[in-house]
């Protein structure tokens, strides 16, 4: 394959900053902020949409960094960092964590910073959740997930808790995106997707749409080795009722399956997905991929009436019989 100069450019930057994080453990805080800075290369002919940031990096090569959620009695919490330092250009897996013993549940609400990352997938032991950006992560007690991305545009964002007092009793931190200046991100919202469902009043979990909730489970079932289907094949819905989409892939089953509907994903007010580990808010999905033994469940409004088409997108799942429809009237 013949790589072009643009490509190698890249890839010389990339190299050099993944080689500067390798030697960063050997100075302080300050002088290795102080080394990045002066470091920091023009990453000439990168990327310009989050797909082709996520496509474009080895991920063999991510970096693992944690956060936990730590409480500390007497209305006192806090992160286990002040601030967090990122390059652009690099893969990372930010773990985000809950400090055994934890009581309530805990937000990572950094919104701006968000939208300033090219994110893979959000993936906890249950599913693997994908969007064009997320807004909020929210573990339950004893959660865990992990954030996929590479940072690009260069800032300092913050990170809080939501939940009232939290941030009052020290949950916040910043974080820090180095090497970024000059790099553009578009995050691919679909312009189909109507903004003003991102701002529906249905999207609160107090709105009086959910008292009246309804539980739709949809497993994936796996015959044998060369048959796959969902069942129910046809699910049907109703516009403005609101729905928990339960998806169950059992744990007799061999394959991690995708349920993957974009076109009835973006006409939805989009509440929360919620598993055992997280509750994960975005725009819209743009798949969600449920592990061996994993479930979700889908806190969602339909607003347009229609037929939609649902599939497995794993390689040879839709030749076996795994796809349906979605009618919502």
């Amino acid at each position: 394959m013949k790589t072009n100069k643009k490509t190698l450019i890249v890839l010389l930057n990339i190299f050099l900053l993944t080689t500067f994080v390798t030697i960063m453990s050997c100075f302080t805080d300050e002088e290795e902020a102080q080394i990045l800075i002066d470091q920091c290369v023009e990453l000439i002919g990168a990327p310009t949409t989050s797909s082709d940031w996520v496509s474009f990096v080895n991920w063999d090569n991510a970096i693992i960094v944690e956060i936990t959620a730590e409480e500390h009695g007497g209305g006192l919490y806090d992160y286990t960092h002040e601030n967090i330092e990122f390059i652009a250009g690099q893969p990372y897996i930010l773990k985000l964590k809950m400090e055994p013993g934890n009581q309530e549940k805990h937000y990572f609400h950094a919104p701006e910073f968000f939208k300033a990352i090219a994110t893979r997938k959000v993936q906890t032991t249950n599913a693997e959740y994908k969007a064009p950006y997320f807004d909020d992560i929210e573990l339950v007690i004893n959660g865990e997930a992990e954030l996929f991305f590479v940072p690009v545009l260069a800032g300092t964002y913050d990170l809080i808790c939501t939940i009232p007092g939290h941030e009052d009793g020290g949950m916040e931190m910043t974080i820090e995106i180095l090497c970024g200046d000059g790099l553009s991100l578009d995050l691919e919202v679909d312009p189909n997707f109507s903004t003003v469902l991102g701002s529906d009043p249905r999207r609160s979990g107090s709105n009086p749409v959910w008292d009246s909730k309804i539980t739709v489970e949809i497993s994936m079932v796996e015959i044998d080795d060369h048959h796959f289907v969902f069942e129910p094949a046809t699910v049907n819905l109703t516009v403005d009722q609101g729905y928990v989409l339960k998806l169950i892939n059992p744990s007799s089953n061999s394959s991690k399956h995708y349920y993957t509907a974009v076109e009835f994903f973006q006409t939805l007010v989009t509440r929360k997905a919620e598993d055992s580990r997280a509750e994960i808010k975005v725009p819209y999905f743009n798949a969600v991929e449920i592990l061996i033994g994993g479930y979700t469940e889908l806190f969602v409004v339909p607003t347009e009436a229609g037929t939609y088409n649902v599939v497995c997108t794993v390689s040879g799942h839709v030749d076996a019989g795994m796809f349906g429809t979605i009618v919502v009237e």
